[in-house]
């Protein structure tokens, strides 16, 4: 969340800035997956892998810049 957002958040009385979502990244820590879905156009199948504690932060550091790299050719 940029400075901006968080102070509007934070503000009684102003509204937040709104933000597009491209996708969206949910880990089941009980079965140990996480699932990638990309909400752009034209996306191909979601993202799925099995995760142990020592590889989620590091799942969740890559999978949005790497999945928009390479299907999107953003440097995101």
């Amino acid at each position: 969340m940029t400075t901006t957002a968080a102070r509007a958040r934070d503000t009684p009385g102003r509204a937040p800035i709104p933000r597009q979502v491209d996708g969206l990244l949910v880990i089941d820590a009980e079965n140990r997956r996480a699932h990638y879905e990309c909400y752009r156009p034209g996306c191909p199948k979601p993202r799925e892998e099995p995760l142990e504690p020592a590889t989620t932060s590091a799942f969740i550091d890559g999978i949005t810049a790497r999945h928009a790299r390479q299907y999107h050719g953003s440097p995101r």
